[in-house]
């Protein structure tokens, strides 16, 4: 995730540990600590739905706003593999 002053922070999921979550960059930056309620709020909207850590992390690659932009799942995960 990235704002106005560069990396907010990082999402990440796993199915196998049924989880998911927003890791800040800096956590006394109050623009990291917002992006992170923000979107620790839409995890727990999906999960509430009953859509898998991935399949919420899917689904909410969509940007926010105009200030917070977002990597597509498939980019995301070349750049972790190493590829």
């Amino acid at each position: 995730m990235t704002g106005s002053r560069g990396v907010l922070g990082y999402l990440w999921a796993s199915d196998a540990e049924q989880a998911a979550s927003f890791e800040p960059q800096d956590v006394g930056d109050n623009e990291s600590y917002q992006s992170g309620l923000t979107w620790l709020s839409r995890l727990r909207s999906a999960h509430d739905r009953g859509l898998s850590p991935s399949e919420a992390l899917a689904e909410l690659t969509a940007p926010l706003d105009h200030e917070i932009s977002t990597i597509d799942i498939t980019s995301l995960k070349e750049l972790t593999s190493g590829h």
